[in-house]
């Protein structure tokens, strides 16, 4: 009895032993060895996001064309835009196109290309996280080095959130401009007009190779960010597209210059395209394309789709031939699809040379178009011919 007692004793303390020996291991197993959930793109409706700086959050969305008219509706330019009933002159108000962007300075217009596309043909639901004034570093999350714009974060920890609750089937993404101190760059050529200096292009080509360089590598930093984020929310690459966008030539030739011939006051007061004839011909022919090369290289190498606008909005350039300022009722085919030099306080100096109500429509079109596409496009616009004559090709 006793014998018995003891051996049943010992097998009880052998299991003791053994019990605790495995709980001792599983508590071992390094915690990345656990299994852990798969995640995956939530379902639900798609959703299409622009991310990237002014030329693509909707700055000068406002403006239907120019027009010289300082009273009213601007010659039925300024969608901003209303009077009331009794009101005599009527009212301005930006936060109509804008909304609360209008105050923080990120410029998000109602007609925004991201908005425009999906009015165009592009499924999806909008959602506009560029904001004007941002760099590549205001684009990067907040963990590789980026910094909010405006009092918001970085706009890869909002597309983060984003996509862990919406299903994100397409990013756009239009940004290096700022990166190449772009704003600078107008203001130096402004400056050469105004002062009668010589042609600004001789200081800014030189600045512009010595730039362009560490743009590409600044825009290449953004997609390959932008793809890490989306995996870290349970986006494999082939769950989305990821397009860059390059920027539409905002100036005619000189010889499309519809000022062309005429007396130096007419660009500063009518036109209010204040730049040397020279300056002129170098941004499309030479600057545009340049930016435009770099930013292709940048998408390459990051698998990234390249839509090139640098042609969207020939025939339409400030100052083009056969372009009009409206007088009312304006009209695509003959406007102006870029906001002109605005020094005299008609809007806002910050929409200057930006797409307008226009030409952020154009330049949503050719996104419609260039999605349905397999790889790298580009768009090109025709002159004295509205939206529908946009053209959108294989590069």
């Amino acid at each position: 009895m006793g014998q018995g007692s003891s051996g049943t004793t010992a097998r009880a303390l052998r299991w003791v032993v053994a019990l605790a020996l495995i709980s001792a291991a599983l508590l071992a197993v390094p915690q990345s060895a656990t299994a852990q959930p798969q995640l995956k793109p939530p379902p639900g409706d798609p959703v299409v996001v622009s991310l990237g700086d002014s030329y693509i959050s909707g700055t000068a969305g406002r403006w239907r064309g120019n027009s010289d008219q300082f009273l009213f509706d601007r010659g039925g330019t300024d969608r901003a835009w209303s009077r009331e009933d009794g009101e005599l002159l009527g009212d301005s108000d930006r936060s109509k196109i804008y909304g609360t962007t209008a105050k923080t300075g990120c410029y998000r217009s109602n007609s925004a290309p991201i908005i425009s596309a999906t009015k165009s043909g592009l499924a999806g639901r909008p959602v506009n996280l560029a904001c004007s004034g941002a760099q590549a570093a205001n684009v990067l999350r907040a963990s590789e080095g980026g910094v909010g714009l405006r009092g918001e974060k970085p706009q890869n920890d909002q597309l983060a959130a984003l996509a862990r609750t919406s299903r994100v089937n397409l990013i756009v993404l239009s940004i290096g401009g700022n990166d190449l101190s772009f704003p600078e760059l107008v203001f130096s050529c402004i400056s050469a007009y105004t002062l009668r200096d010589d042609p600004c292009k001789g200081k800014q080509q030189p600045h512009l190779e010595v730039e362009l360089p560490a743009m590409r590598a600044a825009v290449a930093a953004v997609l390959a960010d932008t793809k890490a984020t989306m995996r870290e929310a349970g986006y494999s690459d082939s769950d989305y597209r990821l397009v860059l966008q390059s920027y539409p030539n905002p100036l005619p030739t000189a010889d499309e210059d519809k000022y062309d011939g005429h007396r130096r006051v007419f660009k500063w007061t009518g036109g209010r395209c204040p730049f040397t004839d020279p300056d002129m011909t170098w941004t499309g022919s030479t600057a545009i394309p340049a930016i435009a090369g770099a930013q292709a290289k940048a998408a390459q190498s990051q698998g990234a789709t390249f839509l090139d606008l640098s042609n969207a909005f020939d025939g339409h350039e400030l100052c083009a031939d056969g372009t009009s300022h409206p007088l009312g009722n304006p009209k695509a085919t003959d406007t102006e699809w870029i906001r002109f030099v605005d020094y005299t306080g008609q809007g806002d100096y910050a929409e200057s040379l930006h797409p307008n109500f226009y030409g952020q429509q154009a330049i949503g079109i050719c996104l419609a178009k260039a999605v349905r596409l397999a790889g790298d496009s580009t768009c090109t616009g025709v002159p004295e011919k509205g939206l529908k004559a946009l053209t959108v090709k294989s590069r």
